[in-house]
Order: structure tokens, then C-alpha cells, then sequence
């Protein structure tokens, strides 16, 4: 929007709230049936933190934890893959090659489940953040 029109738009919305009468005035008053529960999502600690369960901060240390390992596992056997892959692209010899194609395609199947399994542990962690109300 360019700033000629938000000009005009914030004066104009000034200049009609200036009114001696409010707008709200003539909005119907809305009596409520059910009072309010005011101290229903209070924190009772006096610290203000939250309390989290052990079961929780576990599920959050294993999928922590799962993550990190997996993932670097899954990196770390990629790297093997494709040191497979250059001695594959470099043999002369039909067998070597055969061979080493063999190793780099189980290397990487390996390394993608580990990235799979990574991501669900990923999954897991992010669900544990998420409150039940």
C-alpha cells in the first residue's frame, strides 16, 4: 500500500473516533450467565516455572538424544557412501566397480532410513512440546 492512502486512512480513523459519542455506546450490553474463572490457567508455583513431568522431560531426553545420534550416524555413513561412489566412478575394473556400486547403493539405502528414523525422533520431540488443554 503506498503511503498516500495509509495517510489518509489513520487521519480518517482519528478524525471518527474524535466523536463526543463513542461507538460502543450503542453496542447492546451483554450480561453473562457463568462468571468468569479468572485463576483457571494460573501457574501455582510462586516461581512462575513450568512444571514438567519426568515421563515427559524422558521422552524429550530420548528424542533429543535420538536425533543427534541418528542424524550424525546417518552423515557420517553418507560420507562412507561417497568415498564408495569416487572408488566406483575411478576403478578400471569391472569387479571393483560392481563392488563398489554394491557398497555405495547399501550405504545410502543405510543412510536414508537413519535420516528417516532422525526425523521421526524429530517428530517426537516436537509433539512433546505441545500441551494437552
Amino acid at each position: 500500500m503506498k503511503i498516500g492512502p495509509q495517510i489518509i486512512l489513520l487521519i480518517s480513523c482519528l478524525l471518527s473516533g474524535q466523536d463526543k459519542e463513542n461507538w460502543t455506546v450503542s453496542l447492546p450490553i451483554v450480561e453473562r450467565v457463568v462468571s468468569i474463572d479468572t485463576l483457571g490457567r494460573i501457574n501455582l508455583e510462586a516461581s512462575g516455572r513450568v512444571l514438567i513431568s519426568n515421563r515427559k522431560q524422558l521422552i524429550r531426553l530420548a528424542a533429543s538424544t535420538g536425533t543427534v545420534l541418528l542424524g550424525g550416524l546417518a552423515w557420517k555413513i553418507q560420507q562412507d557412501a561417497d568415498k564408495q561412489y569416487e572408488r566406483y566412478l575411478d576403478s578400471g575394473d569391472p569387479r571393483q566397480r560392481q563392488i563398489a556400486w554394491d557398497k555405495t547403493k547399501k550405504l545410502d539405502q543405510t543412510s536414508g532410513w537413519l535420516v528417516v528414523g532422525s526425523q521421526i525422533f524429530i517428530q517426537l520431540l516436537i509433539y512433546s512440546y505441545i500441551d494437552e488443554y
